[in-house]
């Protein structure tokens, strides 16, 4: 499931992804908002559809904020496209997260190990088709 959420005070597109073993983060977001990035002391290669795509740097100090709580993430950088965090199950392992598909939502432990739940609204597509455009059409 994706919503919208802030990393760091950020409008982000979050995708909660229990397909995904890691949790990334955009090479372009992180540029685009002077996110702070170090390199991992180990590189790693990440299958993905697309192919394979080498990982060495990481953002070990970001926040992500669910429903007003701070939820500390270390995602891993990678150039994706349309998504910028894709929460994986590292993630999701550490906050005993749960995806709910029928309610769109998702039940997280916070830090301090209350369970709260999530609404995420799924986001239609951010593109559109037109047939034909025509100028001479009262509107």
């Amino acid at each position: 499931m994706m919503g919208m959420f802030s990393i760091n005070s950020i409008p982000t597109t979050i995708l909660f992804d229990s397909g995904a073993l890691h949790t990334f983060i955009s090479l372009a977001f992180i540029r685009v908002h002077s996110i702070p990035l170090v390199a991992m002391k180990t590189r790693m290669l990440v299958n993905s559809p697309g192919g394979t795509i080498p990982v060495s740097y990481c953002c070990p100090s970001a926040s992500l904020s669910l429903r007003g709580l701070d939820f500390p993430v270390s995602p891993m950088i990678m150039r994706t496209s349309g998504i910028d965090v894709i929460l994986g199950l590292d993630w999701m392992k550490k906050y005993t997260m749960e995806i709910k598909c029928k309610e769109k939502m998702v039940v997280v432990t916070t830090p301090k190990g209350e369970r709260i739940s999530v609404d995420v609204a799924v986001q239609a597509p951010l593109t559109a088709t037109v047939s034909q455009l025509d100028d001479d059409v009262d509107p």
